[in-house]
This record gives structure tokens, C-alpha cells and sequence, in this order.
């Protein structure tokens, strides 16, 4: 049971830069973003700050031959980040993290969370998931946070939603898939010779593989019928989830659509999720609403 909180909340929301929130953060003051970084031609990028999506993906497409990196926030930038909003009267903070299997973020900010215990009170959640459905949790912690909710039982919460958080997404050029180790050696083999197309679930910080297509239409369609499979009998708050292939995204939401009268906003793909990816990734994520 959430209790509502007695005094008027100084609890910011903090979300990594992989929750494809970017967009829409200017739209509550209590929302700040910690960037992860990626690098390229020999220069360190904030995620989304000084390198949008668009400009990534389009990178991506002129060399595909070229690897970027990622890394997660460095420590002093955590400390930058949490120092910066115990300045500005903040004395909790609720930090919701991409899944700490695929990145070490999380880690790194409970590190400093801890260093900076008596300063500010920081509550780390690490999602177990990325991209828009890891955005939830932060939208839904600003919700419940306006509507006068104490910030540990925000967290409480969002820690019930986690088991329910899952992405089906399917990758049209495997390129950067068989570069990161999410097949298995005979899968990457035959990913490059036939040009397979992978239908992915990404579900409690575990990628699984839930078919292969040879064709756009058929992977697409497999996609959607994986999608109504896991949502039937849900409550669901859905996402899209697109790559630099707006068209494709588009095929997929019309899909989605037809099959299962579901209607999806599309986001983008963060570069630093992108790099493991490439281009051409879209999908759908989701989380069950539980209140």
C-alpha cells in the first residue's frame, strides 16, 4: 500500500540516458537525465545530449565498418549530478538504471550513492530493462511523486513493476548483434550467410531468441504475434521502440495495429543502446500497470 507523503516532496527522479526519455524531460522540473557515454572517431559522447539518435543512426548507415563503445557514467559525474540537486534543495532522489546486466551504471551509482549518504538520500533502482520501458519506471515515480506519495514507496513500488517490464524487438541488420554475443556461435554464422532476421525478448536483463525470419514481412509479422501472445489477458502501458529505419518502425506499428488494435507512440532508440544493436532495430516494449 502506498502512503501519501506528509511534508511537499524535495524527491528528484533521475533516469539514464537509455530510457528515451530526452524528449519529453523538459516537460517536469523534477526530471534530470545522467548520460552514459559513447565513443567514436576517437571523441567521448554524451548519450542523446551532444549526440541526438538521428545523427548516430545515420552514422551507423554511412559506416557500417565503424564500432562505437559505450560506457557508463563516470563517478565524478554522479557526484556532479547528485551534488548539483542537493544544491538545489533536494533531499531524496529516486534514480531508476537500465538493467545492470548490460551495463554497470547501476553499480556505479549506488557506489557513489553510498559516499554521499549524508548529504542526500538516493534510491537506486535498476529497472532490468532499457529503452522506453526502463523510461516508465521514471515516469511513473514523477507521477506518484505529484500525486504526494513518500519516495520509498514510490520505489516499492517500481520494484513490483520490474518483473512485469519486457521488450520484443527484432534486428534487420545483424551486423553489430554478431559483433556483441547475443547469438550463439552457429546462430551468428547463419545470421551472416542467409541474412537471418532475429525476433528478440529482452526480459529481466536476459536477451532470448524467439524466432528468425528471412524476410522483413515475416519477421515483423512474428514480432506482432509475439506481442499478442505476452500482452493477452494484460493491463499493459506499451511503447515503440525504433532504430534509423523510421519507414520499418512505421510497417510494424500498422502491424501491431491490424492484429491487435494496439496503438504505440514510438521513441528512439538511445545511440548507446544502438551501438549493441545497429540501425535497424524496432520493436516493442512494455510495462503492467499494477495500480
Amino acid at each position: 500500500m502506498l502512503d501519501h507523503y506528509r511534508l511537499p516532496a524535495r524527491c528528484a527522479v533521475v533516469a539514464t540516458s537509455t530510457s528515451s526519455l530526452d524528449e519529453i524531460a523538459s516537460d517536469d522540473d523534477l526530471l534530470y537525465i545522467l548520460r552514459l557515454n559513447i565513443h567514436m572517431d576517437g571523441i567521448v559522447y554524451s548519450d542523446g545530449l551532444d549526440l541526438h539518435p538521428d545523427a548516430f543512426y545515420l552514422w551507423q548507415m554511412e559506416t557500417p565498418d565503424d564500432t562505437a563503445t559505450t560506457s557508463p557514467p563516470a563517478e565524478k559525474a554522479v557526484r556532479r549530478q547528485f551534488a548539483e540537486l542537493r544544491d538545489l534543495g533536494y533531499r531524496e532522489v529516486i534514480v531508476t538504471t537500465l538493467s545492470g546486466k548490460i551495463s554497470g551504471a547501476a553499480d556505479i551509482i549506488r557506489k557513489v550513492a553510498v559516499e554521499m549518504a549524508r548529504e542526500i538520500t538516493v534510491y537506486v533502482v535498476d529497472t532490468g530493462t532499457a529503452c522506453m520501458p526502463e523510461g516508465h519506471f521514471a515516469l511513473e515515480a514523477l507521477k506518484l511523486l505529484h500525486l504526494g506519495f513518500a519516495p520509498a514507496d514510490v520505489v516499492a513500488h517500481l520494484e513490483r513493476l520490474k518483473p512485469t517490464a519486457e521488450i520484443i524487438f527484432s534486428v534487420h541488420n545483424t551486423r553489430q548483434l554478431r559483433r556483441q554475443g547475443h547469438l550463439n556461435p552457429t546462430e551468428k554464422f547463419f545470421a551472416g550467410l542467409l541474412d537471418l532476421k532475429p525476433v528478440l525478448r529482452f526480459r529481466n536483463g536476459e536477451f532470448s531468441r524467439l524466432d528468425v525470419g528471412r524476410k522483413t514481412e515475416n519477421t515483423l509479422d512474428s514480432l506482432v504475434d509475439a506481442v499478442k501472445k505476452q500482452t493477452h489477458g494484460k493491463h499493459v502501458r506499451a511503447y515503440g521502440l525504433y532504430g534509423g529505419n523510421r519507414g520499418l518502425y512505421d510497417q510494424l506499428a500498422q502491424k501491431l495495429k491490424d492484429k491487435t488494435g494496439l496503438k504505440i507512440t514510438g521513441f528512439p532508440i538511445s545511440p548507446v543502446i544502438s551501438a549493441h544493436l545497429g540501425p535497424d532495430a524496432v520493436g516493442v516494449g512494455w510495462v503492467e500497470e499494477l495500480m
